[in-house]
């Protein structure tokens, strides 16, 4: 369990801090282009999912379809809860989400050996 902590603790702390340094970047009237979003995204479940791998003895991919899995379903209702708009952009979304935190475990087992 404790080794778990780790990868929930990333998340968190990147959830945390990306919304800070977003909006101190817009106090200072600087438009981000909703790309740096979807790649703070990628890169937050990018290094989770390494995190992960490092930590999984086996089977890897499927513990990256998991939390990817989980992180999509956990946005998915926090946009359920906020009442945003659902289209493909958002399936589409979703989708990045899981193929990186899938991508990101096989990296991570893939260094540790």
């Amino acid at each position: 369990m404790k080794k778990y902590l780790s990868v929930i603790l990333v998340p968190v702390l990147f959830l945390i801090l990306m919304p800070l340094i977003f909006s101190l970047i817009n106090l200072f009237d600087i438009e981000i282009k909703k790309f740096f979003y979807l790649g703070s995204i990628i890169l937050m479940t990018l290094v989770t999912g390494i995190i992960l791998g490092l930590n999984t003895p086996n089977k890897a991919y499927l513990k990256g379809l998991i939390l990817g899995a989980i992180m999509s379903v956990m946005m998915f209702l926090l946009s359920l809860l906020l009442r945003s708009n659902f289209s493909i952009y958002t399936i589409v979304y979703y989708l990045i989400i899981i193929v990186s935190a899938m991508m990101g475990s096989i990296i991570g087992i893939t260094k540790k050996r």
